[in-house]
């Protein structure tokens, strides 16, 4: 009997191994085949990627790195066809705008089929898809021998045959393996808790029980899929988080209710000068002492509200900052601390002050025009127009003034129009010819002076890449100003090229001024001498308009002067 149930059990065990034999050896082909297609597609898929996304020395190198890395020939064909690169070969391919893969992948499909290459004379696997990379469009196909996946199969076989062997031998063996297959879906489960106890949380039990430990399996792999996706997630929130953080402009960090710092970006660690490993998990009041600060914490605990002030931080550099502070709550309304953004708004300040400040001097230098032509108007309209000499004489006052209140506001427009705009004309600009212009335009103010303009052009100068506007407005303020202040004496222009920079100098041997002027002409409205000024008709907004243009072409200028002996301003402009 039990030798009829053992030649019965081989027969079962013979009928089952063949039939999945066959059954495995055409599934496993097939797999096999799609597995490949999809395989190398997706490989042609990622090389096209990373062309696309690299910075390339040519293409025929990118088709010999990635041939090498990865096994495959790779083939770069252009829009028309042409070959582009090959890593097997060097010499020049025929077109292959005909290749069925080609047509295809031009189309925008993702190909793979197996065709014969006449160029390789064999017969080839090949994995087609679109590319582009700036200018290039075109194909990326990579290909293998199909006698590579023939000896493939071969081995499938032959593992498949020795693999129906040994459960032919090993049948005889499974009574002593009954109870041990009892116990195995218990050690994989064991197993697969100290694996995800290590963190490998891919870990899968695999059993055919449908019993308790069957259950228990099953149990174990939804608990393992649950806690893979929740750890992902915490990841990338985790991760989101911290780009959110760094991304910010403005300083952030969080306290608890002990006032322990919780967490921090760098921007805040830049504004108190201090490492994030020195300050998160700290006392907050052990590095920030700022009652601004404090009393923002205070309110919010008190109130429960967002609450928002602005204050200084006396840092390396005293700094105007705006803080907004708001509880940190739980769904249950149970407050876990405080966020705080600490945004730096001295920029903001120092701008709005600069603003107020120029409306100021603006208004005041309108007014003070504006009051004179008012006064002499009233004096004619009350019977000075009758009288002709007086009146005359108000008039030119008048158009004197008149004057002054054109060129002050055509200065402001100009300032307004140089900080605000983008340059509309820059060209090579002749600065020998800019130079001779703005000469001969002044000669008609230094007729009646004892005053020589000297300026000797270099033969090398060459062109400077500008606005020859702005160059020509940059030069009739600086020689205006030296025409101005300089009764007797010469004016000296020079002009060169030095070190990939075009250095301008414009020297006078007027009356000069004192050191302590010299941080401030460039100022709007600062005048060394405002009746001097006045009295030549200057706005005050000469030389910062010279600033602004310098600045505009990233440039440098420098002014040297002594009392009675003249000024010197120096201007470096970079190629």
């Amino acid at each position: 009997m039990q030798k009829k149930l053992m030649f019965s059990y081989l027969i079962i065990i013979l009928a089952a191994v063949g039939i999945s034999m066959f059954a495995s050896w055409s599934k496993g082909y097939n797999y096999i085949g799609y597995q490949r297609e999809e395989y190398h597609l997706m490989q042609a898929e990622m090389l096209a990627d990373i062309f696309s996304e690299a910075n390339l020395e040519s293409f025929e190198s990118f088709a010999d790195i990635y041939s090498q890395k990865y096994g495959v020939r790779i083939t770069i064909i252009g829009k028309d066809g042409t070959v582009v690169a090959d890593s097997e070969t060097t010499e020049l391919l025929e077109n292959h705008s005909t290749r069925e893969e080609v047509i295809r992948a031009l189309k925008g499909e993702h190909v793979s089929l197996i065709r014969y290459s006449q160029t390789m004379d064999k017969r080839y696997a090949y994995s087609a898809v679109p590319i582009h990379k700036g200018d290039f469009d075109g194909v990326m196909r990579i290909s293998l021998p199909v006698s590579e996946f023939t000896s493939l199969n071969k081995n499938l076989f032959g593992t498949i045959m020795m693999t129906v062997i040994l459960c032919m031998l090993g049948a005889t063996l499974l009574a002593a393996l009954f109870t041990r297959n009892l116990s195995k879906p218990i050690d994989d489960i064991t197993k697969a808790a100290e694996g995800i106890s290590c963190g490998d949380y891919e870990t899968k039990i695999y059993t055919n029980d449908t019993q308790q430990l069957g259950r228990l399996a099953e149990a174990f792999n939804r608990m393992s899929d649950n806690l893979n996706t929740s750890v992902r997630a915490l990841k990338r929130r985790n991760i989101e988080f911290e780009a959110m953080l760094k991304s910010m402009a403005s300083g952030v960090i969080a306290i608890d209710n002990n006032d322990i710092v919780m967490f921090t970006n760098d921007v805040f660690s830049q504004m108190v000068e201090c490492s994030k490993d020195k300050i998160e998990r700290q006392p907050f009041y052990t590095f920030m002492r700022n009652s601004v600060l404090f009393q923002t914490i205070t309110e919010v605990r008190d109130t429960k509200e967002t609450v928002m002030r602005e204050g200084t931080i006396a840092l390396a550099d005293e700094k105007m900052v705006r803080v907004t502070a708001t509880p940190l709550l739980k769904d249950n309304n149970k407050n876990l601390g405080i966020l705080l953004i600490l945004e730096d708004i001295t920029q903001i300040r120092k701008l709005e002050n600069m603003r107020r400040d120029f409306v100021s001097n603006v208004t005041h230098e309108l007014k003070t025009p504006l009051t004179s032509i008012r006064g002499f108007v009233d004096t004619l309209k009350a019977g000075a127009i009758k009288e002709e000499q007086v009146a005359a004489r108000f008039i030119d006052i008048i158009d004197i003034e008149s004057e002054r209140l054109s060129s002050l506001i055509n200065d402001i427009l100009l300032l307004s129009e140089i900080e605000s705009k983008e340059e509309q004309v820059v060209a090579p600009c002749n600065m020998d010819t800019v130079i001779t212009d703005v000469i001969e335009l002044l000669q008609s103010k230094i007729a009646h002076k004892n005053v020589v303009i000297v300026y000797n052009p270099k033969p090398d100068m060459g062109y400077y890449p500008a606005n020859a506007n702005r160059m020509k407005q940059l030069l009739i303020n600086l020689l205006d100003n030296a025409v101005k202040y300089t009764e007797v004496g010469t004016i000296t222009i020079q002009c060169e090229k030095k070190k990939n920079k075009l250095i301008l100098c414009v020297e006078d041997t007027g009356i000069g001024m004192e050191e302590e002027h010299l941080e401030r002409i460039f100022e709007r409205f600062y005048r060394v001498d405002k009746g001097r000024a006045r009295k030549t008709g200057g706005t005050g907004l000469g030389l910062s308009i010279v600033k602004h243009i310098v600045e505009r072409y990233n440039g440098k200028i420098k002014v040297e002067s002594k009392l009675n002996k003249g000024t010197k301003f120096t201007i470096e402009l970079p190629y």
